[in-house]
């Protein structure tokens, strides 16, 4: 068969298959009347295997070395590593699935106008914003895009003062060593949230969110930890409303 057919019964393109030629990890044999290349089955077996090893992290040198000289050990050792790799783009794609998600259910909320919405957060790692790191938060967060949430926090302590400080923080679903120094850990605890329209722009205070604590209460809940507020819709234009999520940290005893 020819590199066509190769490619159709394969599934890889015949660029990579001409490529892999080139690297010297296939040698299909030509036919003599006019020099074009003909595949078999060990060909195409060959090519099978040579594709999905590559696509699991191993490098086409360290194949080409499994092929030539059964180097299973080098093998082995790269497959490992890229094992520990794969791991942790498997925990930063399902930390960006459970945003996204989270995200959803927030769209749902307004969509449906519903007051609010009790549930229970996994553990969670807080990383403050300073003026210092600010630039670097950005930074990261661009790189990062959808492991990290960005919030305003009120503390548990100044949470009935009308003036809250402003303390902007990160929350990531997952530990960073680059951030381990400055991570404070929260620990798995229920929540109550609700959304909240505010003009765009005015500040926030303990009085804007006095009614919904009162709700809150009625129904035999309090708020037992830090406030986290952050925006989930908002505008260009001038005199609108923004629509922020209010969530409230609360024990596993706040049910009376």
């Amino acid at each position: 068969m020819n590199i066509l057919e190769a490619s159709k019964r394969t599934g890889v393109s015949k660029d990579m298959i001409r490529f892999y030629e080139k690297k010297g990890l296939i040698e299909p044999s030509r036919n003599k009347q006019n020099n074009y290349r003909i595949y078999n089955e060990y060909d195409l077996n060959m090519i099978v295997m040579i594709h999905e090893y590559n696509s699991m992290g191993m490098s086409l040198k360290t194949i080409s070395k499994l092929i030539r000289e059964h180097s299973i050990n080098d093998a082995a050792s790269e497959l490992e590593e890229s094992i520990k790799k794969l791991k942790n783009e498997e925990l930063w794609l399902h930390s960006r699935i459970t945003n996204a998600v989270d995200m959803v259910e927030l769209f749902k909320m307004v969509k449906n106008d519903i007051s609010f919405e009790i549930g229970e957060r996994p553990d969670l790692y807080c990383y403050p914003i300073n003026d210092d790191s600010i630039i670097n938060v950005h930074r990261y967060l661009a790189e990062n895009g959808g492991v990290a949430k960005s919030v305003f926090r009120i503390k548990k302590a100044n949470l009935h003062n009308n003036d809250w400080p402003e303390e902007h923080v990160l929350l990531l679903s997952l530990f960073f060593n680059e951030l381990k120094n400055e991570l404070e850990f929260i620990p798995c605890h229920k929540f109550y949230r609700t959304i909240l329209s505010h003009k765009k722009g005015s500040k926030l205070g303990y009085n804007d969110i006095a009614d919904i604590i009162k709700k809150m209460e009625t129904m035999g809940y309090y708020p037992d930890g830090d406030v986290y507020i952050h925006q989930i819709m908002g505008s260009i234009e001038n005199n609108t409303e923004d629509y922020l999520c209010i969530e409230f940290h609360m024990s596993s005893g706040d049910v009376l």
